[in-house]
């Protein structure tokens, strides 16, 4: 169901454990096998289950950009309340159970905005989000203090990240002030916290970190908080859908 975009594989284990799901009229134990997807030459088919006794049917597959703005969680709900990408998603024209499980590709910490991907069908993008894809990601990045004279040189030439360990980093300037500065920073390696890490390796604080561009999608001018349909250039990352139906 995870594949089929209907819920992720922890909301299903949550769905049996509560006695929700059922297969062709009988609950589902999560202890025993069910039938694989069938498949004709033009869909998958997707067994005949059901949640609270409604037939579950594979949404159409959505690809969709979000401006995460900074103090927002990457992720579709959070116990302690705080404000998460899901709320977001709820306020947009694809909330709803008819879109499916609507997740983010890739992540950006708390602290951080810019642009997140969203897909009810994650899967099919594991190898545009794979390291070893080399996907570019570009952000626009506040530090403090400005870049000092012996790091500008290696850093413009993108040897900045070799002595923290990392691949090549490529920074470019913008402008300084009296106590900082805001770069462009463009990585393809996408590890956790990499930014701020490599900044901080060097002595920087990084003030204001924002995702500017992943892979062929663009930030632009879209708003803090504003989702925008990407559907239809899913290709641009290497990424064909896949048709599901519900069994008859």
């Amino acid at each position: 169901m995870s594949k089929a975009g209907l819920a992720s594989r922890g909301e299903v284990l949550e769905w049996i454990a509560e006695g929700r799901l059922s297969l062709g009229g009988r609950p589902v134990d999560s202890d025993k096998a069910v039938p694989s997807p069938r498949s004709t030459r033009e869909k998958m088919i997707l067994p005949p289950f059901s949640l609270d006794g409604i037939r579950l049917v594979p949404p159409k597959p959505i690809l969709l950009g979000l401006n995460k703005p900074r103090g927002v969680l990457v992720t579709r709900n959070d116990p302690g309340g705080r404000r998460v990408i899901g709320d977001l998603v709820a306020q947009s024209p694809w909330s709803g159970t008819g879109f499916g499980a609507i997740r983010p590709l890739g992540r950006l910490d708390q602290a951080s905005a810019g642009l997140i991907l969203l897909t009810n069908f994650p899967e099919l993008f594991s190898d545009f989000l794979d390291p070893a894809s080399r996907t570019l990601r570009s952000y626009r990045v506040q530090i403090s203090p400005p870049l000092r004279e012996s790091d500008r040189i290696m850093f413009f030439e993108g040897r900045g990240g070799e002595a923290p360990g990392y691949g090549q980093i490529e920074v470019a300037p913008e402008k300084r002030s009296l106590r900082s500065e805001w770069i462009h920073v463009r990585l393809s390696e996408g590890k956790n916290r990499e930014i701020r890490n490599f900044l901080s390796w060097y002595g920087y604080r990084v003030i204001h970190l924002i995702r500017t561009s992943f892979g062929p999608y663009f930030l632009g001018g879209l708003l803090p908080g504003a989702i925008e349909d990407l559907t239809g250039r899913e290709e641009e990352a290497g990424v064909r859908w896949i048709s599901w139906a519900g069994s008859p």
